[in-house]
This record gives C-alpha cells, structure tokens and sequence, in this order.
C-alpha cells in the first residue's frame, strides 16, 4: 500500500525520520560539545541545544522530509522516496553538525572543535 501526497502515513513519516534524526544530531553535538568542551557563551550549552538546536534541527527535518519525499513519490513505492529522504536529511544533518557542532569560533580543547573520534574521512 502506498502513502498518498499529504496523508498522515507521510506526516508520521516525516515526523518519525525527521525528529530520529534531529534526535541523533542533538546527542552527536552535546558528545562534541562535552569531549572538546566547548563553551558558547554566557547561556549553558543544554538549554542552548533544547530551546533553540531541537526546534531548528526538527523543522529542517521535517520541512525537507516532505519535500524530498513528494518530489521523489512516482509510482506505488515507498522505499525509494524514503530512502531519498533519508539521504537528503542525513546530507543536511552533517551540514548542521558542521555548522553547529563544530563551531569555529568557541573556544575548546580539540583541534577545530572535531573530536578525536570523529571519523576523518566525513568532512565537517
């Protein structure tokens, strides 16, 4: 059975993959955060990541979720728009991470603000 174009099949999908996701950003940043121990500024770096990264991080998600998946939906397939999906969120996560996680000019202990156990082969 396929999801239509704007069905709550879609919206549970978007909010499912897309919330993960923004779920999983926000941990792999607080682990950053907290190994190069970065310090942002005056506000804790807790609040900082709840009240502002979580709604950022969820509304990107979301908002590209459902246009990757309506533009790649042809056909009766669930999978490849998913999998579409999936990719643009994963792209656009390591893009925040980047941004946010990784932040050039906070100070911290590691070269760059990268973690020694980040992965040199995944660009940040």
């Amino acid at each position: 059975m396929a999801i239509s174009k704007g069905s709550r099949g879609e919206t549970f999908l978007a909010w499912v993959v897309g919330g993960g996701a923004a779920l999983g950003l926000l941990t792999l940043t607080r682990r950053t955060w907290d190994v190069c121990q970065v310090d942002i500024g005056k506000i804790a770096n807790g609040p900082t990541l709840l009240f502002v990264g979580l709604p950022v991080s969820v509304v990107v998600n979301v908002l590209l979720f459902h246009l990757v998946y309506r533009v790649s939906k042809s056909g009766k397939g669930l999978f490849t728009p998913l999998l579409a999906a999936a990719i643009a969120i994963a792209i656009a996560d390591l893009a925040l991470y980047s941004w946010a996680g990784t932040p050039a000019t906070a100070p911290g202990i590691c070269p760059g603000n990268v973690p020694p156990w980040w992965p040199t082969w995944i660009p940040t």
